[in-house]
């Protein structure tokens, strides 16, 4: 037996970009080199309160994001971009990365005869 949880699209936008935040910060915090005691001096608090912000433990805040950028010695940067529009599809092409071969070298792995095979460069190239 299987479990879904359904999630309205909205609160998966927001826990989306907790979770990108939450990398973002211990991407940061590691490129430091500081341990959390050094991150809690520098702030004044318990090293405990920078072990829960770490983990996710603690829900960040705008304040203390500011604050963790202070002790990072860094600046933060916030940008809203648009979305790209695209048709309801699983594949995304770029032209830049498909190459299209002759007839004589397409792979047919479904036993069927598309009218172009495309490859991905950068799968090819990995």
């Amino acid at each position: 037996m299987s479990y879904q949880i359904k999630i309205d699209p909205k609160s998966r936008k927001a826990a989306r970009f907790i979770s990108l935040l939450q990398k973002k910060v211990q991407k940061a915090f590691v490129a430091t080199g500081k341990t959390q005691q050094e991150v809690a001096t520098i702030l004044g608090v318990d090293r405990s309160v920078i072990n829960r912000r770490l983990t996710g433990s603690a829900n960040l805040t705008a304040r203390s994001i500011a604050e963790f950028a202070y002790a990072f010695d860094k600046d933060i940067y916030i940008e809203f971009v648009d979305r790209p529009r695209v048709g309801p599809s699983n594949v995304t092409r770029s032209a830049d990365h498909v190459l299209r071969l002759p007839e004589q070298y397409r792979v047919h792995t479904s036993g069927t005869i598309s009218p172009v095979s495309e490859f991905n460069l950068e799968k090819i190239a990995s």
